[in-house]
């Protein structure tokens, strides 16, 4: 087509080149007459001139000759060059559609041979793959064939192995057999489960009964303020012939609303929030759900609801009978102003005297209205004692490890060997070890073994824990690594062939002290007692938070237990690099005889990730305590203020400045949170101590000792929240108006 095409364009072109070259000619021979027309035009003209007629005549002859041949020519001509030029623009239209014809063509060709190059690469690679499928199809027959034929081989041999057995069965059908009896208490999680959740119950058990005291105090001083209030209202009421009940309605049906509404927002968001908090706390150790537990309507009804609403209409109830006790005749005026008294203060002439007139009022005042310091001393105090209770238990649980990791146990790397480890086997352990530990390191037997106390009372119930016998081949120098120590005096104590020493935890559980007796039994393999209990003395109680610990010497263990102790267990010192550490396990591991390589850095960062659990809870009760204050505080203060309008109307016209008014009146207020403070810390340390022995669990002493920092947080919050409220009611002093305090009371 390409050639067909080349030839048409070259003959084509041959053609218009002749076409061209003769409207070339032909324009030629036309100049040319056109110059012999000129020639003769200008001869004629000479001849003319001349007076030549008969030349003229031929002239002008030849002149007309000439215009006739030449007549239509350049139109002739000029007609053909355009003639030509739309024949060789349509040859080349036909040309280039030609062209673009065979331009498709080359490209459905082109993409004819792309496809054609695609299959051919695609049928080889499903030929690769067919062929590879093939192979792996061939091998794993193969393979299949040589397992089928191990497997064959295995099941003959499992099947003569289970008639074996079944022999034996049947040769020891009619022998004894040992029992165990495996339920949920064996199961580590779900007893450590049952601990934790046991821990939440006993501090849940506590707390909303000292926060229900102090919302009772709430309920009780605003209810009975609300009625005093109203006295003049009241006599009115029952002046006008107003049956008891159906005014104490009035104001019983305000506090169910009240405490109604306040108890269902507690219902539906705290009982979805505060679970769920916990619940997420938890899942930090456990596989929990951490969704919002379902309301029980029993406990809603009974132990919230039932309580709050029941403890301020009960209030209301008492405030409004002894209001209604009165005659209407004094009901309707207000109650008398409470006369004033010497005080004790006043009897101290020597301070007396020293202090100035607003000081001298405030002190008469603290002690003139008795009933409101008594109130405001408790509320503040409850709360500043809930505050410290809510720390103290803080300091308690973290100090389990701050004690017993850092001022009892001064070893971090624990190597237990096999029963039967050689003393080869213990020499490289002892060589391995000095490398990296500083040299130090003791040899313990240890046994796990069941503990009883021993009671006068046949058939009475005894108390048994499972324990941990330490035995050091040492003792002389065992304190290096164990501080054996009382709690209280942290009096120092040996290990002597007289007694044993025990943890202070397990002495509490089985009652005992210095000089008692308790019995050890051997443990079988699901830790239930057995045999025949040894009677063993207790000659000291060690400080221990966690876990049950009984320590002997070599001696006592032998005389006691009736054989000699097995040193299986190394304590070491700190191996301070991590890495040293990493290649000391790794190689004590490869050592024959060592079962386990521990380190005491695992265990606490096990018993903090544990506690922040607890921390969270305990964080939520704080916080709770805190925000409780903040509204007593704020009600006392409330409640002051406007019992005192016409005291504090009557000082602004005697001339008192702001200022002062404000200190009058703030200065009490302060002075009672300082007070009530002091006392809530020494009620918080009475409470902090029962919650801790009330939340305590099996096998974990809390500490016993407050911080000095929880004491000054308690107290710098009571004083904060106090400094706030104070704040807070400075606009309503100055809201008050000077022309009360003309008012007569009637």
């Amino acid at each position: 087509g390409r050639a067909e095409l080349e030839a048409q364009r070259a003959a084509a072109e041959e053609q218009f080149a002749d076409a061209e070259a003769q409207l070339d000619a032909a324009q030629a021979s036309y100049d040319a007459a056109m110059a012999q027309r000129a020639m003769l035009a200008e001869q004629l003209a000479q001849a003319q001139a001349a007076g030549a007629y008969d030349v003229v005549a031929q002239l002008e002859a030849a002149i007309a000759q000439i215009d006739a041949q030449t007549a239509g020519v350049p139109e002739q001509i000029a007609q053909g060059r355009a003639q030509l030029a739309e024949q060789r623009s349509q040859a080349q239209a036909s040309m280039d559609a030609a062209e673009g014809e065979l331009a498709s063509s080359q490209a459905t060709i082109d993409s004819g041979r792309a496809q054609l190059e695609s299959g051919r690469r695609q049928l080889a690679s499903g030929r690769s793959e067919y062929e590879d499928g093939l192979a792996q199809y061939e091998e794993g027959a193969n393979e299949l064939s040589a397992q089928r034929a191990d497997a064959e081989e295995q099941f003959a041999d499992a099947e003569a192995k289970l008639a074996d057995a079944q022999a034996d069965v049947d040769a020891i059908a009619d022998t004894e057999g040992e029992v165990y009896v495996l339920d949920l208490t064996k199961n580590i999680g779900t007893e450590s489960f049952k601990s934790d959740a046991g821990r939440i119950d006993q501090i849940a058990q506590v707390f909303p009964f000292l926060f229900f005291l102090v919302a009772a105090l709430v309920s009780l001083t605003t209810m009975t303020r609300m009625v005093e209030e109203e006295r003049v209202l009241i006599g009115t009421f029952k002046a006008l012939g107003y049956s008891k009940a159906r005014i104490t309605s009035k104001y019983l049906i305000y506090a169910i609303v009240a405490s109604g509404v306040g108890a269902i927002i507690g219902i539906v968001a705290l009982s979805k929030f505060l679970p769920w908090f916990i619940m997420g706390a938890y899942a930090i150790i456990y596989a929990v759900p951490c969704r919002p537990c379902p309301i029980d309507p029993a406990m809603t009804a009974a132990a919230a609801a039932g309580l709050g609403v029941g403890i301020t209409v009960i209030a209301t109830w008492f405030a409004a009978a002894s209001t209604l006790r009165e005659r209407p005749a004094f009901l309707m005026l207000p109650r008398a102003p409470k006369a004033g008294k010497r005080i004790l203060l006043e009897r101290i002439r020597p301070v007396w005297r020293r202090l100035s007139f607003s000081w001298k009022v405030t002190s008469r005042n603290l002690f003139r209205y008795k009933r409101r310091f008594i109130m405001a001393i408790v509320g503040i105090a409850g709360c500043t004692a809930l505050l410290l209770t809510g720390l103290g238990l803080q300091n308690a649980i973290n100090d389990i490890i701050d004690k017993q990791y850092g001022e009892l146990y001064h070893y971090n790397t624990i190597v237990r060997m096999a029963s039967d480890s050689t003393d080869d086997e213990k020499s490289q352990v002892e060589q391995r070890v000095e490398e990296d530990a500083s040299g130090e390191y003791a040899w313990l037997a240890t046994a796990n073994k069941q503990a009883q106390s021993i009671s006068d009372d046949e058939g009475a119930d005894v108390s048994q824990h499972r324990i941990d016998i330490i035995v050091p081949e040492h003792p002389d120098t065992f304190s290096n690594f164990i501080t054996m120590r009382t709690r209280e005096g942290h009096e120092e104590l040996a290990l002597s062939d007289d007694g044993v020493l025990v943890s202070e935890k397990l002495a509490m559980e089985l009652s005992l002290t210095v000089g008692s007796t308790f019995s050890i039994f051997d443990e079988d393999a699901v830790g239930d007692a057995t045999g025949d209990g040894r009677e063993v003395t207790v000659a000291g109680i060690m400080e221990n938070y966690v876990g049950h610990y009984v320590y002997f010497t070599p001696t006592l263990y032998e005389q006691v237990m009736g054989e000699e102790p097995v040193f299986t267990t190394l304590y070491a010192n700190e191996v301070e690099d991590e890495g040293a550490r990493e290649v000391l396990s790794d190689e004590l591991l490869a050592t024959d005889g060592v079962k386990t390589v521990t380190y005491n850095d695992e265990t606490i960062d096990s018993y903090r990730t544990m506690l922040k659990s607890v921390d969270s809870v305990v964080v939520v009760l704080v916080i709770a305590a805190a925000l409780l204050a903040f509204v007593v505080l704020y009600n006392l203060t409330n409640i002051n203020i406007t019992e005192r309008v016409r005291e504090i109307a009557t000082l602004k016209v005697l001339g008192f400045t702001p200022r002062e008014v404000d200190a009058y009146i703030y200065r009490e207020t302060l002075l009672l949170a300082v007070i009530g403070a002091l006392v809530g810390l020494l009620l918080g340390i009475v409470m902090e101590g029962f919650v801790v022995v009330t939340a305590e669990v099996d096998q974990v002493m809390f500490g016993r000792d407050i911080h000095a920092a929880s004491f000054i947080i308690a107290f710098l919050l009571t004083m904060v929240f106090s400094v706030i409220v104070t704040l807070a009611m400075r606009p309503k002093l100055r809201r008050i108006d000077m022309v009360e305090s003309l008012k007569s009371n009637e």
